[in-house]
């Protein structure tokens, strides 16, 4: 047989299925549908002020915060930020997110300004510069995920709060350090030991001692969500990964997360959105 024959046999036994393993892997990691949320029509108003909190005092009347991004908790970062928008008050612009209030009596929105040419959006500005952390803990749903590929270039380039120790991503395997920052916003990376998956929730394990190593817990309406976009038991078993939330003391420590986007594939692929 002829190298051009064999090579001709080949290509007709392996061709369907290597276009099935391509749609497979399409299929696994197309992107879900944008939660109703996020959609919906712009309408106009102005930053009138800060509270000291650093909340939105909007022209409407309304106490607002952005949506799926959180400010640095020390100074002089957090200062840095709140003097950004500071600078944004007066100006128009287009406010996007639901009438819905938090027990803050805060509702959580997208804005872009109208008066400067391109529009800015405040959030995207504020994660590019490094002066706020990705965060949709408080949202319930997620309607930036462009927001995490911004961020990892301003750490790259140790832009704002990047530059400081304090908010780089701790390693999960680092106990003590880990018990020091209970209570803070953090990104914690590590490869995943186990998976335990129970009724109400599933356990991403960091360890093999439950009293000391570090934990991110997935409530289970999250765990459905990620497995319907690929981001099952064996897709994250042995992965490295970074997640991020606010560390808690749960034998050992914990993190737990409600939206998917808050868990980063590492090792130069990313998970399915």
């Amino acid at each position: 047989m002829t190298g051009s024959t064999l090579r001709m046999l080949l290509a007709l036994c392996l061709g369907p299925a290597l276009a099935i393993g391509s749609q497979a892997a399409l299929a696994q990691t197309r992107p879900m549908p944008r939660p109703a949320e996020c959609l919906g029509e712009a309408r106009s108003d102005r930053l009138q002020g800060l509270t000291p909190e650093g909340d939105l005092i909007l022209m409407s009347g309304q106490l607002a915060r952005l949506s799926g991004i959180r400010f640095p908790d020390a100074s002089p970062h957090r200062e840095h930020a709140l003097s950004w928008l500071r600078a944004r008050i007066g100006q128009t612009a287009d406010v996007l997110g639901p009438d819905r209030r938090d027990r803050w009596n805060r509702i959580a929105v997208r804005i872009r300004s109208s008066d400067e040419p391109p529009a800015l959006d405040w959030a995207r500005g504020l994660v590019e510069a490094g002066l706020a952390l990705v965060d949709a803990g408080l949202d319930g749903v997620f309607c930036q995920p462009e927001l995490l590929a911004l961020e990892a270039t301003a750490r790259e380039r140790r832009l704002g709060v990047w530059a400081d120790d304090r908010y780089k991503p701790l390693d999960a395997n680092q106990s003590e350090r880990l018990r020091e920052r209970i209570g803070s916003f953090v990104l914690v990376e590590g490869r995943v030991r186990s998976i335990g998956e129970r009724k109400q929730r599933t356990y991403l394990n960091f360890g093999g001692l439950w009293a000391e190593d570090f934990t991110i817990i997935i409530p289970k309406t999250t765990w459905k969500q990620m497995s319907d976009r690929g981001l099952n038991a064996e897709a994250l078993k042995g992965r490295r990964i970074r997640t991020r939330g606010i560390l808690q003391s749960w034998q050992g420590t914990a993190v737990s997360i409600v939206i998917p986007d808050m868990i980063e594939r590492l090792e130069g692929d990313h998970l399915p959105r």
